[in-house]
């Protein structure tokens, strides 16, 4: 892999100096838009039809094009959208902004309103799954759910049913990047990994890039997940309501000056435990459970056109969990809840150059409360970051588009606080020491098409984490089980330094005008550490900085694909194989104590690992049917001196099959029907191989790590919707949703416990927790 990082910083220095970043042209931009609502359209495409070169909006919907002067047709098209054509003639730098028409769906023929193609795209490892679709795939809940959707694409694992935890190529979930407008989210599950914390009503647009990330993101091994928050309709008011079994859902927008500025407040309030409390009073005479499990996701934006090169944006995000579950544990409750704030600038300096200045702030805290006669404490735990960037994009020419930019992070960890919840209580107050550090950031990518067949993105990434004082520093023994020494420095010290270089290449090249092949390669660093032993993402995890014996971690991965575009380009397949190299992953000592513990290094082991794998995906987006099917075969593999007696072992999620195929249809105008099927073999566990009794006392051996394969998991989902003919003759439109999750009934294993049956002889059985049967779910939605 260090060949390959050379080669890579090799050919990003030669393609630097090519000759097409000094030709001259005039400047054609603007801004890409839904006619009734005023939106912006994200990757819609703007083609030059002589050439059939083009280029897509960014996020912010602008787009960019420099041409030598003459006359020109340009097409602006986007899915779901008519397709406009503009013929211009361009003898100077002017702005063309453009307004799409929503394209109405024709029953009597497939209508292809313009896509671009799987082949057109130079990103390999990048799924975008739309709104719509989101909102179409049933789920346990009956709410639509981001994360169990991305769960059914190739290369997604799940560990436990009902999780929406992903786990990606070989990656713990730690190892995943959550934006939402720019701003990281630090735990994106409610109700323990039962909901995603993204209210899909609030979204526009969601992006995973699964490896071989561009060179702007940064901070993570395995994925980013990027997802943008909707501006509200900018030209009248629109209200649109939800109310389910278990959640409801409420969504205010509309313009502050109409045309010029709009604003949008979506909110949503689970109660799951009303519902589960409901439930055991219909099935016990005697009511005795009182579980108050409760969440609520409040996003909010607003953004206001200053003139044609300027625009501003404001966004926030607040959402918080109470978990209380008798049946889990009736000793025990949890609660957490993430914040975030973004204000971003749009100026454009010239055509040529558009800049994205952006500064956010985000939160994640939680709690853990036991309820003990003797030991009732409180424990409270955050993270903490405010970031400021500067994201520059320069349109050079039609061959090259060059992006760069520059962030400076700080970070502040407070792992741990235990106080009395009662003066009951016997424990005595103790808080971990407060980290902080700051992470600066720069970086550079260039896309470089010299014709329309040919694209190359190169890139570089270069990043400084440094840890600050206060702060005291262990020095221990050879084995960490005795402090030999400490170190204190002072605030705003200078503890130690992380560098970090991280080259970026990814090739395109089509073949013919349906068929394309891609080579990719990418060395990623992540500096901070999630401390988790669970698969489900407690709050009780706590994330630390890297320090003197927990170092970065940073993966080597190298992708190639073939894409192929069917029937004028409404059905895409595409199969990509992928290997990666993982270093400084990290694992726990046998029966570890994570909580609390202020020499939490002692309890750590790192050592490498390695993932490869074969992801196939034949998706249909437009017409009456759309869906997609996948497969992916994969294989993880870890290796930490110190644990599984040194040994290769699969971690948890290291499952080798998984297939999902989802699809929706639209009947007609009242009726849509959806259906998803997933199977996946299972995971692995550390199960005993053995059972002794010994003086009294039975002890377990348990062997290898993670020795036994789980059953094999599926289930099949059924959904459909109902849409009152009346819509079309009033202002006020209804909709009644239906879904059954695990139609047949599959008894799927959640988890496996191991049970002594005998005080007095070496005997154990292994008890098989189930999580759901078959779930009828209802929703209905308004909409004015």
């Amino acid at each position: 892999m260090k060949l390959i990082q050379l080669l890579v910083l090799t050919a990003i220095v030669f393609l630097i100096f090519n000759r097409g970043l000094c030709a001259k042209n005039f400047n054609l931009n603007g801004y890409v838009n839904d006619s009734l609502t005023g939106e912006t359209l994200i990757s819609a495409n703007v083609t030059i039809v002589e050439t059939r070169q083009g280029i897509s909006t960014n996020n912010y919907g602008y787009y960019s094009l420099n041409l030598p002067e003459g006359n020109y047709t340009i097409a602006f098209s986007y899915i779901g959208y008519i397709t406009k054509t503009v013929t211009i003639k361009l003898n100077n730098s002017v702005q063309l902004n453009c307004n799409l028409v929503p394209q109405s769906l024709q029953f009597d023929e497939v209508v292809v309103t313009g896509k671009q193609g799987i082949t057109e795209r130079n990103q390999v490892s990048l799924n975008s799954v739309s709104i719509e679709r989101i909102k179409s795939v049933p789920t346990v809940t009956g709410e639509p759910d981001v994360l169990r959707t991305l769960q059914l694409m190739p290369g997604i694992q799940s560990a436990n049913e009902g999780a929406t935890n992903l786990y990606v190529r070989g990656g713990n979930y730690d190892q995943n990047l959550y934006l939402l407008d720019e701003a990281p989210v630090y735990n994106p599950a409610h109700s323990l990994g039962f909901f995603s914390a993204f209210n899909a009503d609030a979204l526009k647009s969601v992006d995973i890039y699964k490896g071989c990330f561009p060179a702007r993101y940064g901070g993570r091994l395995s994925s980013v997940v990027d997802l943008t928050m909707r501006e509200g309709n900018n030209k009248k008011m629109q209200l649109t309501a939800g109310i389910g079994l278990i959640a409801s859902r409420l969504t205010l927008e509309g313009p502050i000056q109409k045309e010029k500025s709009s604003f949008i407040v979506s909110g949503r309030y689970a109660y799951p435990g009303s519902a589960l409390n409901m439930l055991d009073k219909i099935k016990h005479s005697t009511f005795n459970n009182n579980n108050k499990i409760w969440f609520y996701d409040l996003n909010a934006k607003a953004n206001f056109t200053i003139d044609s090169k300027n625009h501003l944006y404001f966004s926030t995000y607040s959402g918080y969990d109470k978990f209380y579950c008798v049946i889990l544990n009736k000793s025990n409750e949890t609660s957490w809840g993430n914040f975030t704030s973004t204000l971003r600038w749009n100026h454009i300096f010239s055509g040529k150059w558009f800049m994205n200045l952006t500064t956010y702030f985000s939160e994640y805290n939680y709690s853990y409360t036991i309820y003990n006669d003797v030991r009732n404490f409180l424990w409270k735990s955050k993270i903490n970051e405010i970031g400021i960037k500067a994201d520059f994009s320069c349109y050079l020419n039609q061959q090259n588009t060059l992006r760069m930019g520059v962030n400076s992070i700080s970070h502040e960890f407070w792992p741990g606080k235990i106080t009395q919840s009662d003066t009951s209580s016997v424990v005595k107050e103790f808080m971990l020491d407060k980290k902080q550090s700051f992470e600066n950031c720069l970086y550079f990518e260039n896309e470089y098409k010299p014709n329309h067949k040919l694209s190359i993105n190169y890139g570089l990434r270069m990043s400084l984490f440094t840890n600050l004082g206060p702060g005291k520093i262990y020095t221990y023994n050879a084995d960490r089980t005795r402090v030999a020494d400490s170190t204190e420095f002072k605030n705003f010290e200078v503890i130690n330094n992380f560098i970090g270089i991280e080259p970026r290449l990814s090739i395109r090249q089509k073949v013919g005008e349906n068929d394309a092949f891609k080579l990719a390669y990418a060395f990623t660093k992540q500096n901070l550490h999630l401390l988790s032993n669970s698969t489900v993402g407690l709050p009780t995890d706590t994330w630390l900085p890297p320090d003197k014996y927990i170092k970065p971690q940073s993966s080597d991965q190298l992708v190639a694909g073939y894409y192929r575009s069917f029937k004028k380009k409404t059905l895409d397949l595409s199969i990509e194989t992928y290997y990666k190299k993982l270093r400084n992953i990290i694992d726990f000592k046998d029966n570890s104590d994570l909580l609390m513990n202020k020499h939490i290094e002692t309890q750590i082991l790192s050592g490498s690992g390695y993932s490869y794998g074969t992801e196939i995906l034949l998706e249909k987006k437009i017409g009456r049917l759309s869906g997609w099917a996948g497969y992916t075969y994969a294989k993880t593999k870890y290796k930490i001196p110190g644990i599984n007696n040194g040994y290769e072992y699969s971690p948890r999620y290291d499952i080798r099959h998984n297939i999902s195929l989802t699809g929706s249809i639209e009947a007609n105008k009242k009726w849509s029907f959806s259906s998803t099927f997933k199977y996946s073999s299972g995971g692995f566990i550390t199960l005993p191989n053995q059972v002794f009794y010994v003086d009294g006392a039975t002890f377990f051996d348990y062997g290898a790590k993670n020795n036994y394969a789980l059953p094999a998991y599926h289930r099949l989902d059924l959904g459909a919707t109902y849409t009152s003919p009346k819509n079309n003759y009033r202002r006020f439109k209804s909709q009644w949703a239906f879904s059954i999750y695990n139609v047949y009934n599959r008894k799927n294993i959640y988890s496996l416990f191991v049970q002594q049956e005998s005080w007095y002889f070496a005997s154990a059985s292994v008890a098989k927790m189930y999580l759901f049967n078959i779930i009828p779910t209802i929703a209905y939605n308004v909409k004015f």
